[in-house]
């Protein structure tokens, strides 16, 4: 096929195949790539959301473990270690205790260690009770 010699644009070279190449490379990233290429950002974006949420709460958890573990090894050692020497350590000194190592966590936890706990775990009371019943038996295998 012959073209009129106007049919081609000045100065470039290849006419009508390479329009046609352009025409189809454009309509694919347009069509194609560029919805391919918002999903893999939306992806990543969702990935790194995932995870700072993620490291969010193992930081906040293990915060709380470490308040926790703390609190009641100072009782331990200021209250409970105290009343055993003298044998005085009962049942009512054992609520004692646990009513001290909680008192003394929860001063210690930001609202927002409270609040992850309290919706992770649904009841901060039963999770601080739980933690001090197992710090408690660590810590007398460890002494």
């Amino acid at each position: 096929m012959v073209y009129p010699p106007n049919f081609y644009i000045q100065g470039r070279k290849g006419g009508v195949m390479n329009d046609l190449v352009i025409t189809i490379i454009s309509g694919l990233v347009t069509v194609v790539i560029l919805p391919l290429l918002g999903a893999a950002c939306d992806a990543l974006i969702k990935l790194i959301k995932r995870k700072t949420q993620n490291e969010t709460a193992q930081k906040l958890y293990s915060d709380a473990v470490g308040i926790v573990y703390d609190a009641t090894k100072y009782v331990f050692q200021t209250y409970v270690d105290e009343l055993k020497k003298n044998g005085s350590f009962d049942v009512a000194a054992q609520r004692e205790a646990l009513l001290r190592a909680k008192e003394t966590a929860l001063l210690q936890m930001s609202d927002e260690i409270k609040s992850f706990i309290l919706g992770a775990f649904g009841s901060l009371d039963k999770w601080l009770e739980t933690k001090i019943e197992a710090t408690i038996n660590t810590l007398k295998t460890t002494n």
